[in-house]
């Protein structure tokens, strides 16, 4: 009987994030955030929409952002910060918003850990934050012609 009980209610909450528990309307359950509107807001952002890996349609933008949606679950993420992501989503954080947040590169820096792991999970390419120009270059690579070099000797 308890198998049985146990079963139902675990096949009970299966059909239920199939059916869409995240979204917008559905009831919060006590001590869960509500992420539906974070997950909207996350799957129409156009920083989402044009990453790298959604084009095959495997993985669409809405199951991404519900994967990192869960990961703020996981990591008991407070609603407040759900919001504040939510609000970021949408590009609507003020200098106020910021300033009312003492955390916030905190959020944001979590939420960035968060989303590495639903590409890694989901098996989206790695986003590459960093703003250099160019590609560092191998040790033994050759500069170009009249590129600066690291030795300050004259090009030949």
């Amino acid at each position: 009987m308890h198998n049985r009980l146990t079963r139902a209610a675990a096949l009970g909450t299966f059909a239920l994030l199939l059916g869409g528990a995240s979204e917008t309307n559905a009831a919060t359950p006590a001590g869960k955030v509500n992420t539906g509107d974070f997950i909207t807001a996350c799957a129409a952002d156009v920083n989402v929409t044009q990453e790298p890996g959604f084009e095959d349609g495997k993985v669409t933008p809405k199951s991404f952002c519900e994967c990192v949606a869960g990961k703020l679950d996981e990591n008991k993420a407070t609603q407040k910060d759900v919001d504040m992501l939510t609000k970021m989503h949408k590009d609507e954080i003020s200098d106020q918003d910021a300033e009312a947040y003492p955390t916030l590169d905190d959020l944001m820096n979590a939420n960035e850990g968060y989303e590495d792991a639903c590409r890694t999970a989901l098996g989206l390419p790695a986003v590459d934050d960093s703003d250099a120009e160019e590609p560092p270059m191998e040790e033994d690579a050759v500069p170009e012609e009249g590129a600066p070099s690291d030795d300050n000797s004259p090009p030949e």
